[in-house]
C-alpha cells in the first residue's frame, strides 16, 4: 500500500470523527431553539459569522475536491488512489458545513423573527418568546 493511499485513509477516518463530532455540537442548540422558540441567549453576530464561515467551507471544500481530481488526473498521486478515495476523504468536510449551515440558518431566522417582534411589541426578546409559545399552546389545545 501507498503512502498516498496510506494518507487518504488516514484522512478519511479523521473527516469522518470530525463530522460525526461537528453535528453532535450544532444538534443540541438546534434541538433546543426548534423546541422552545427562545433565541435570547443566542448571539445574532455569532450565529451570522458562523454561517458566512460554513459557507466559506463549502466552497473551500468543493475547491479543494476540484483540484484533487486535478491532480489525479495528471499523474499526481500514486495508482492506488481513485476518485471515489478523494470524494470520500472530502465529502465529510462539505457535508457537514452544509448540514450545519442549514441547521444554523433555522436559529439565525428564529432569531431575527424574534428580535423584528419583540422590537414591534416594544417588550424583550424573552417575553416575545414567552407569548408566542403560549399562544402556539392555546392554539393546539
Amino acid at each position: 500500500m501507498s503512502s498516498d493511499l496510506v494518507g487518504f485513509i488516514i484522512s478519511i477516518i479523521l473527516g469522518w470523527v470530525a463530522f460525526l463530532f461537528g453535528i453532535a455540537g450544532c444538534v443540541p442548540q438546534s434541538i433546543k431553539v426548534f423546541k422552545t422558540k427562545d433565541t435570547q441567549s443566542i448571539s445574532l453576530s455569532m450565529y451570522i459569522v458562523y454561517c458566512v464561515g460554513c459557507v466559506a467551507w463549502v466552497i473551500w471544500s468543493i475547491g479543494y475536491t476540484y483540484e484533487a481530481f486535478l491532480n489525479l488526473n495528471n499523474g499526481s498521486f500514486s495508482n492506488d488512489v481513485s476518485p471515489t478515495v478523494i470524494l470520500f476523504a472530502n465529502l465529510p468536510t462539505l457535508v457537514l458545513n452544509v448540514v450545519c449551515l442549514g441547521l444554523a440558518l433555522v436559529i439565525l431566522i428564529i432569531k431575527i423573527k424574534n428580535l423584528v417582534g419583540s422590537k414591534k411589541l416594544k417588550i424583550s426578546e424573552r417575553e416575545y418568546t414567552e407569548k408566542i409559545v403560549k399562544q402556539r399552546e392555546e392554539k393546539n389545545q
